[in-house]
């Protein structure tokens, strides 16, 4: 059996790749910024209706891979957790609701490698379209850096309305985010999984106040998770 807490399976449960590990344990699996007018890029300010602009500036293609919606309440763990350090916290709460900060809009899509047949194991990215107040977004990354650098060593999460438990995090070690925006961060997060190491990979890229994320992770073959440069490099291209 899995002995990883709810909330940490709700956190996993945001890839599809994971329902198959659920399913087979007789869990229900719930898987199933800003735009400028020309459509090209994300502009500055966040306009009226930034949800609909973040629609047409998410991913929409990537060759090798199959890209489907997914919805906030798919994606976000339902409790919210407390990081045994503050310091940490922004990356608990990054884990939680897969959204860095405090977005005014986010949209999500689930990117999963096509095959024939089908592979429920096929590596899986998580991609998060995210708009901010002005200046939220270089804040929310400033943030998560602190963060990262602070917490090399791990920590753990508490449910904050005391339920019993907390999923352990053994190292968090920065990795080299990809150029071409204003600025980018990455990172692994090392999580556990049925008592084994399970790697969470993290990449966020920003421009104005609009951010980027993708989050993989494999618990077939853990040592293999990566985003791919592919995926990374689909959705910049629609920010720049």
């Amino acid at each position: 059996m899995l002995h990883t807490s709810a909330r940490f399976r709700r956190a996993l449960g945001a890839l599809s790749v994971v329902s198959a590990v659920l399913a087979a344990l007789g869990s229900v699996a719930a898987c199933g910024g800003t735009g400028r007018s020309d459509g090209k890029g994300p502009s500055r300010e966040a306009p009226a209706d930034a949800a609909d602009s973040l629609e047409k500036l998410i991913v929409a293609e990537v060759e090798g891979f199959e890209v489907t919606g997914a919805t906030a309440a798919e994606v976000r763990a339902t409790d919210a957790v407390t990081a045994s350090e503050a310091a940490c916290q922004p990356i608990a709460d990054l884990v939680g609701t897969v959204t860095a900060g405090s977005p005014s809009d986010t949209v999500y899509r689930q990117l999963i490698a096509s095959s024939e047949p089908r592979d429920r194991t096929a590596p899986a990215v998580l991609v998060a379209l995210s708009s901010y107040p002005r200046g939220g977004a270089a804040r929310a990354l400033a943030a998560l850096g602190e963060a990262v650098s602070a917490c090399e060593g791990g920590f753990t999460t508490t449910a904050a309305d005391g339920e019993e438990g907390r999923d352990v995090y053994s190292e968090v070690e920065a990795e080299n985010g990809p150029a071409g925006l204003d600025e980018s961060l990455a990172f692994e997060l090392t999580g556990t999984l049925d008592g084994e190491r399970l790697p969470l990979k993290y990449t966020l890229v920003r421009t104005g106040d609009t951010v980027a994320l993708f989050y993989a992770m494999n618990p077939f073959d853990p040592a293999s998770v990566a985003i791919a440069p592919t995926v990374t490099a689909a959705q910049m291209a629609r920010l720049m």
